[in-house]
């Protein structure tokens, strides 16, 4: 005997075990319901769409278009956290404050859709101009 497979892929020096018979059917158990399909329905690999079926597209809103918001916004944050440097702190919470109002005009006039940062841009500028007035009060009371 060799040792080598035959053309059916057997080898013959290994021992061949019986084929396992099937489970026998139980007793008062009846198959219902649907029965497997033979063949599964094709199946595209994960992340694309199965042929023939709707293809679900993520829609998102519109992008933010208030640049005078936005821009009012990074001024005023910038002259409240410039606050303590005399010119550049003042020149920029100004500007937060005048980009931060243009923005919440825009806004309702429909014109741009990001009215809260713009609303934010004229609360710290805002503040930072009160702070500005506090300081420049204290510092006249001392000369």
């Amino acid at each position: 005997m060799s040792s080598q497979p035959d053309r059916y892929g057997t080898n013959p020096a290994l021992p061949q075990y019986p084929q396992q018979q099937p489970y026998p059917q139980q007793v008062g158990y009846q198959q219902t319901g649907p029965q497997p399909v033979p063949y599964p329905h094709p199946q595209a690999p994960q992340g694309f769409p199965v042929p023939g079926q709707p293809v679900m597209v993520a829609q998102y809103g519109p992008a933010p278009q208030n640049g005078a918001g936005t821009g009012g916004f990074v001024t005023g944050l910038l002259g409240l956290i410039f606050v303590w440097v005399p010119i550049a702190g003042i020149v920029l919470s100004i500007l937060g404050v005048a980009l931060s109002g243009v923005g919440i005009a825009k806004a309702k006039r429909g014109e741009a859709n990001n009215k809260g940062l713009a609303i934010a841009g004229l609360t710290c500028g805002t503040i930072a101009l009160a702070l500005w007035v506090i300081l420049l009060v204290a510092a006249a009371s001392v000369l």
